[in-house]
């Protein structure tokens, strides 16, 4: 991917090609920067992404919390419908979705992503989350408990920190789905304003026409900030292992 965008037009079809291009040419990303509105696309899939899983993360903490520590009828139940939830397919939700977004007034609206985003993304966070939150000893909550916190406290001040590595990779995977999502993104938007990447790396291709100097070098942009979340998650998750309930 990275080597086609930077290969001239002219060598992409060599007949022997070689891994390392006789000439480099960086006249596909000039061409994306300037020509296009993929810088665009590339902010919308930031914000959407990122506000996703934000909210995501915030409702599947206080639900994984509320199913591992609180009793209330039909608790067992919820939680064996998480994973039933997280496998219903795209394909069936997409138009019911599309429905309820335009009759909410978000149609070609990347903000009506936001509203169908997290149908997907809460199942799975709650899911793994679920685990975490049963590995974490009752009994630092419960001393915490006698020495005067309230169970809000208690999640904020002992819960999040102990489960901060699992988070940070349930907060990755979020990211990942949401900037990585197709269907919804392609039937909600249809302004190339609003679009988000991966319908603006999709629009490189007419028929069977496939413009690989944009297509490849839009990929090689639209990996970068996901690389990053990684890169980042990983040092997080590395530090956060180091903490534990000690510290508490």
């Amino acid at each position: 991917m990275v080597k086609t965008s930077f290969t001239p037009n002219d060598q992409m079809y060599d007949a022997k090609p070689k891994l390392i291009p006789t000439e480099i040419t960086t006249k596909h990303y000039s061409d994306l920067f300037k020509e296009t509105e993929f810088m665009g696309n590339i902010k919308n899939s930031l914000t959407v992404s990122g506000l996703a899983t934000l909210i995501s993360l915030i409702i599947s903490i206080f639900g994984s919390y509320s199913l591992t520590r609180l009793q209330f009828h039909g608790r067992h139940f919820v939680t064996k419908s998480i994973i039933v939830c997280y496998l219903m397919p795209a394909a069936v939700l997409f138009i019911p979705m599309y429905v309820l977004v335009s009759k909410l007034g978000f149609a070609d609206n990347k903000y009506g992503l936001l509203i169908i985003y997290p149908t997907f993304i809460v199942p799975y966070c709650c899911y793994m989350l679920l685990s975490y939150f049963k590995a974490i000893p009752r009994a630092l909550e419960e001393a915490a408990l006698i020495d005067g916190c309230s169970r809000l406290q208690t999640l904020w001040k002992i819960v999040l920190p102990i489960a901060a590595p699992g988070i940070a990779v349930v907060a990755t995977f979020a990211f990942t789905m949401s900037w990585n999502e197709f269907l919804y993104a392609l039937v909600v938007t249809t302004s190339p304003s609003q679009q988000t990447a991966t319908i603006g790396i999709a629009s490189f291709k007419f028929s069977d026409t496939f413009i690989w100097g944009l297509l490849m070098s839009s990929s090689v942009i639209a990996t970068i900030p996901a690389a990053i979340l990684y890169l980042g998650a990983q040092s997080f998750v590395i530090g956060g292992l180091t903490d534990g309930g000690a510290k508490y």
